[in-house]
């Protein structure tokens, strides 16, 4: 009698949802498609910019100084961010939400500038990290000032000196852009 066999294969896969992270560049704006979260309708908000900085550093000791090399990035979370269906066609309201991503690179901008100028002792993880901890901080109240002062994109004349106020900041630390 010829037997039967069953195999059976389950594989288990285990998915880490990686974020999907669009560098900072002057040559890239934001579209409409970068913005790939599902919206939360429950929400007051039209979209969702969801932008940050991350940072890596190595140290050595050199004739008694700490030398540090470090690297800073900007990047813009398209797996995170989201605009509203009936939106996507405001291009004043992406206008609003490229700034904030631009918000985000200036203060990319600034943690390299002081870096830069940053004398490291041997405590210089910690150094950093204050460092970060205060320009995160700084870019916080600055992403919530702009909606305030702006209403979310709804006073043109708010958001035309914004945009301005953004652009010259950024070009005085154009040495410090992300490349």
């Amino acid at each position: 009698m010829k037997g039967w066999w069953v195999v059976l294969f389950v594989v288990c896969q285990t998915v880490i949802a990686q974020d999907i992270e669009l560098p900072w560049t002057k040559d890239r704006k934001l579209t409409w498609n970068d913005f790939q979260a599902t919206p939360d309708y429950n929400h007051p908000y039209a979209a969702i910019t969801y932008s940050g900085m991350s940072y890596g550093f190595s140290a050595e000791i050199v004739r008694d100084k700490v030398a540090v090399n470090y690297t800073v990035n900007s990047f813009f979370v398209a797996n995170k961010s989201w605009v509203k269906r009936r939106y996507v066609r405001d291009y004043v309201l992406l206008e609003h939400e490229q700034l904030h991503f631009d918000i985000t690179e200036l203060f990319a901008r600034k943690f390299r500038k002081e870096l830069s100028e940053m004398v490291f002792t041997k405590n210089v993880k910690a150094e950093i990290k204050a460092i970060y901890h205060k320009i995160t901080k700084e870019k916080a109240k600055l992403q919530e000032l702009y909606d305030v002062e702006t209403d979310h994109s709804k006073n043109a004349k708010a958001q035309k000196m914004w945009e301005n106020k953004i652009a010259t900041q950024l070009q005085k630390l154009n040495s410090f852009a992300s490349k």
